[in-house]
C-alpha cells in the first residue's frame, strides 16, 4: 500500500497546476484520502491552525461567490486541491520519506523533458509542447526546490544525492527557460554548499569560487539553449527585462482595471476572481487585445485581489511566522528567497500544491524524517 501511495503522489505532482486533468488530480487525492481509512477506527487530526485556514478561507469564498465572477472554479479548485492534500499530509498512515520521494520525482520529471525535446514523447500539459524559440513546457519544475529546502532545513551537506539532483534539475530548468525557477534552485544549491563558518578560508573560498567559474561557462557553452543565452544579459538589468516589464506593466493594468473600492481595498473581490487586461503588442499586431486570466503572474497581487488589506496581512503574518520557526539560518533564506521569487513572478504558490509539503515540514517538526 504504500508503494500505491507513492506512486500516487508522483502522478499528482506531474499533474499540479494544469486545467486539463482536473479530474483524474481530484481523484486521485480522494484516493489519497482513503487510503488515510483504517477499519479498525477513523480518527483524523485537526490542528488549530488548519481549522482556522479553512475558516477564513470560506469567510474570503463566501465574498467571491457574492460577486458571481465568471468561471469561478478555474481558481476555485485549486484551493480545494491544497485542503484536501494538507489533510492528508497529517492524516497519513503510511509515513513517507519525502526527500527520497522528491529525489525519484526530480528524475521522472529530467526523463520527461529530455524525452519531450527530442520529440519522443507527446506533450500531456500544453497543446504545443515547444514554445517561443525552443522553450519546452511540461510538469512543474519545482522537485529540486523542495529538495534544497528539505536539505537546508534539516541541516544536511553537499552529498552525491544533492549534486546529481541539481545537475538533473538545472538541466531541465535550462530546457524550460524559466528564470525564476533557475534564480531559486542556484541560490539553494549555494546555500546548501557554503559554509558561512568556512566562507573566508582561502581553499574554501577558492573551491567556492571555481565552481561559480564553472556555472559561468557552462552558460556561456553552446549546451545551453538560445532563449536562456538571450536572457542572460538581463541577469545585472533585470529592470530591462522584457518578461519583468510586462508583469510591471500587467501589475498596473490589474489595478486599473479593478478599480478597488475602500471596501474591497480592505477585504478585496474573493476566491474564484480573475483578472482581464489589455495588452498591446505593437511586433505581432495579431496577439493585441484583452486577455483573461485566473491572475496575472504575482501571487502577492493574486492575494490582495482576493482579499484586500485584511488577507494580505494574514498571508505575510503567517509566512513571518513559518520563518520563525525554522530552526536555522541557511533554511531561513532558502525560505524567504523562494516565497519572495516564486510570489513576486508567477503564482505557483497557489497552483502547486505541492509546496505544502514546505509548512507542513515546518508546523510539524518534520515528523516524516528518517
Amino acid at each position: 500500500m504504500k508503494l500505491f501511495v507513492q506512486i500516487i503522489l508522483v502522478i499528482l505532482f506531474l499533474l499540479q497546476g494544469t486545467n486539463t486533468y482536473n479530474a483524474y488530480v481530484i481523484f486521485l487525492l480522494l484516493l489519497l484520502l482513503a487510503t488515510n481509512i483504517s477499519i479498525k477506527s477513523i480518527k483524523f487530526k485537526l490542528p488549530n491552525y488548519y481549522t482556522i485556514a479553512v475558516l477564513i478561507y470560506l469567510f474570503y469564498l463566501g465574498i467571491g461567490l457574492s460577486y458571481n465572477h465568471i468561471k469561478p472554479t478555474i481558481d476555485i479548485k485549486f484551493q480545494i486541491f491544497s485542503f484536501i492534500f494538507y489533510f492528508w499530509l497529517l492524516n497519513q498512515r503510511y509515513k513517507i520519506d519525502f526527500l527520497k520521494l522528491l529525489f525519484i520525482i526530480n528524475i521522472i520529471v529530467f526523463i520527461i523533458y529530455i524525452l519531450l525535446k527530442v520529440k519522443l514523447l507527446p506533450s500531456l500539459w500544453s497543446e504545443n509542447a515547444f514554445g517561443f524559440k525552443g522553450r519546452i513546457y511540461g510538469p512543474a519544475i519545482t522537485a529540486f526546490i523542495l529538495i534544497g529546502f528539505y536539505y537546508l532545513y534539516r541541516g544536511l551537506k553537499f552529498d552525491w544525492k544533492f549534486g546529481v539532483s541539481a545537475a538533473l534539475a538545472l538541466s531541465y530548468i535550462a530546457i524550460t527557460t524559466n528564470f525564476m525557477n533557475l534564480g531559486i534552485a542556484v541560490g539553494m544549491i549555494l546555500l546548501v554548499i557554503i559554509n558561512f563558518k568556512r566562507f573566508f578560508n582561502p581553499i574554501y573560498f577558492s573551491v567556492i569560487g571555481i565552481l561559480i567559474v564553472c556555472g559561468i561557462v557552462y552558460l556561456q557553452s553552446s549546451l545551453v539553449p538560445e532563449l536562456v543565452q538571450t536572457k542572460l544579459k538581463y541577469v545585472f538589468r533585470p529592470w530591462e527585462y522584457s518578461s519583468l516589464r510586462i508583469r510591471i506593466s500587467d501589475l498596473q493594468k490589474a489595478f486599473r482595471s479593478e478599480n478597488f473600492t475602500t471596501l474591497e481595498n480592505i477585504f478585496g473581490k474573493g476566491f474564484g476572481a480573475s483578472t482581464r487586461i489589455f495588452r498591446d503588442n505593437k511586433i505581432a499586431v495579431s496577439f493585441r487585445g484583452y486577455y483573461t486570466f485566473q491572475e496575472i503572474d504575482n501571487g502577492f497581487y493574486y492575494i490582495f485581489h482576493r482579499g484586500g488589506v485584511s488577507l494580505m496581512t494574514i498571508f505575510l503574518l503567517s509566512h513571518a511566522y513559518l520563518t520563525y520557526r525554522i530552526p536555522n539560518l541557511k533554511a531561513k533564506l532558502g525560505f524567504i528567497l523562494m516565497f519572495i521569487m516564486t510570489n513576486l513572478l508567477s503564482i505557483h504558490y497557489f497552483n502547486y500544491f505541492f509546496y505544502l509539503l514546505i509548512p507542513f515540514v515546518i508546523l510539524t517538526k518534520d515528523n516524516q524524517e528518517k
